[in-house]
């Protein structure tokens, strides 16, 4: 903005009465609104600078007692910041010179020819300084707009860079920078395939093709995928390439986990449906073999026959407890025994836990009841043994081991179930996140990052809680803590809470 925007207001120090008159004849005669303001010394202009903004500043030089540039000087001091305009006694090219030098926007003669020139150089001088005001301002909102443009650039957590045709580093961002270990200007000017450790130069430009379109790749760089989009800019006749790499394994991880739990989803469907066709089948051939046991006189066939029994009762108990688990239906409350409860995840498991060598230890309190959903409970506790499972397959153990406990708490009116296991334990870092979704140390396949979360919901959910630390004597312990609810504890109060080892 300028002073006076519709006229002119110019100051002069000038203390001549008729040097006054003639100025201000040649500025009556100028056609435009002026406004003249007249000081007799230099220590009045300076008092006006400091209350007054004006456009131009006039200063007699002569009358002024000190050299040019010391006048100069001091009027910038005194917060003069229009331009000045000195009026020398005589013509003199030196003294002209000297004045141009220390900041004086023009020289004037302090005659009638000079005052009938004061209009013109006066509009001059001061159409010289709106035009520098203004490019400066332009400028000025260059320099904002590209600091903010910048300051949004390093707040992006993506790297960002732009390449030449030389594929040097023209500008980047904080994140791609700090990911060199070096501040921006250290990266600025350097070959992008010598930071990446390429030995093409051209690779570092990851997506470029031979048109001008916008390209994006996934490439994996030092054990991390990124995701790599190009973006071929033309800026003063100069081909530049911006490209912005983002981090994107942890997303790739959560798809891979996803798509490894929708699977599972499908194999619980088939095996649901196995389960069922197998049903029909087995329970013939439990009702045959009991005939048999009944009919046959011979002894050593009766025990064959009740061989047949015992194993298909025992292939018709997995049948039934898969088809327990698998079953889609509301969440439904009941009276349950823990100790069952886990029993049939055992009994699921049977078959890997014996082709694993793994031994499993149950220490009970034979009152353990509580008023749960039985299909969300045998969930969470499946959840459990099978990170027992893979824990001690990871640590290399060649004896593995898993002890649930259950116990009473009369004081608590709860039930606590402990699952122990002999494997590596939780690393210290993972502990705090162990129950977060998604989350998981073992590779796709292997697990999908949702059971202890989902376990954790489901325990939240029936008013418990569920821990976890790493036991004294090695492995991880897992603590799940559920009231016993309404009737629970009704007419047990007499029972012996020793432990009962199966």
């Amino acid at each position: 903005m300028y002073p006076h925007e519709d006229g002119y207001r110019i100051l002069f120090i000038e203390n001549s009465p008729q040097s006054r008159d003639r100025i201000t004849s040649a500025f009556g005669h100028s056609g435009r609104e002026i406004r003249l303001e007249f000081v007799p010394s230099l220590a009045a202009g300076f008092d006006f600078i400091k209350r007054e903004t004006v456009d131009a500043v006039f200063v007699n030089a002569a009358q002024c007692g000190v050299e040019v540039p010391i006048v100069l000087r001091e009027l910038r001091k005194a917060g003069n910041s229009a331009p000045t305009i000195v009026v020398l006694g005589s013509y003199n090219v030196d003294a002209a010179l000297d004045a141009i030098r220390a900041g004086a926007a023009d020289c004037l003669v302090d005659d009638v020819t000079g005052a009938a020139s004061m209009p013109l150089a006066a509009e001059r001088t001061i159409a010289r300084a709106r035009e520098a005001q203004d490019q400066l301002e332009r400028l000025q909102a260059v320099i904002r707009s590209q600091k903010q443009w910048m300051a949004v650039m390093d707040a992006i957590t993506d790297y960002i860079f732009v390449v030449d045709e030389g594929h040097r580093l023209v500008k980047v961002n904080n994140s791609f920078a700090a990911a060199f270990g070096m501040s921006p200007r250290e990266v600025i000017g350097r070959q992008c395939a010598e930071l990446f450790g390429m030995d093409i130069l051209g690779d570092c430009t990851f997506a470029a093709g031979s048109d001008q379109s916008p390209r994006t790749v996934e490439k994996v760089l030092g054990g991390v995928t990124y995701q790599i989009s190009v973006f071929p800019l033309v800026e003063d006749g100069v081909q530049l390439r911006i490209q912005v790499m983002k981090n994107i394994t942890e997303l790739k991880r959560l798809k891979d986990q996803l798509h490894h739990a929708d699977k599972l989803a499908s194999i619980g469907l088939l095996v649901s449906g196995v389960a069922h066709e197998l049903n029909n089948p087995l329970t013939g051939a439990i009702a045959y073999s009991e005939l048999l046991v009944m009919k046959v006189t011979d002894e050593s066939v009766r025990q064959e026959v009740r061989k047949i029994l015992e194993s298909a009762e025992r292939c018709k108990k997995i049948v039934d407890n898969l088809l327990t688990f698998s079953r889609q239906q509301a969440p439904t409350k009941s009276l349950e025994s823990v100790n069952d409860i886990i029993d049939r995840v055992i009994d699921i498991r049977s078959y890997w836990l014996r082709k694993n060598k793994i031994e499993i230890v149950r220490e009970y309190d034979p009152v353990s009841t509580v008023f749960v959903d039985t299909q969300q409970i045998q969930h969470v506790i499946l959840n459990l043994l099978l990170n027992a499972e893979q824990a001690i397959a990871s640590s290399g153990q060649a004896h593995g081991r898993v002890m649930f406990t259950t116990r009473y708490d009369r004081d608590g009116h709860r039930v606590i179930i402990t699952v122990a296991d002999n494997g590596a334990g939780v690393p210290p870092e993972v502990l705090s996140r162990i129950f977060d979704p998604f989350f998981t140390t073992k590779p796709v396949g292997i697990g999908t990052g949702l059971g202890l979360s989902l376990s954790h919901g489901i325990i939240a959910e029936h008013e418990g809680t569920i821990r976890v630390q790493n036991s004294a004597e090695g492995g991880a312990l897992f603590t799940i803590e559920l009231p016993t609810g309404t009737g629970a504890r009704s007419g047990v109060s007499d029972l012996k809470e020793s432990g009962q080892r199966k």
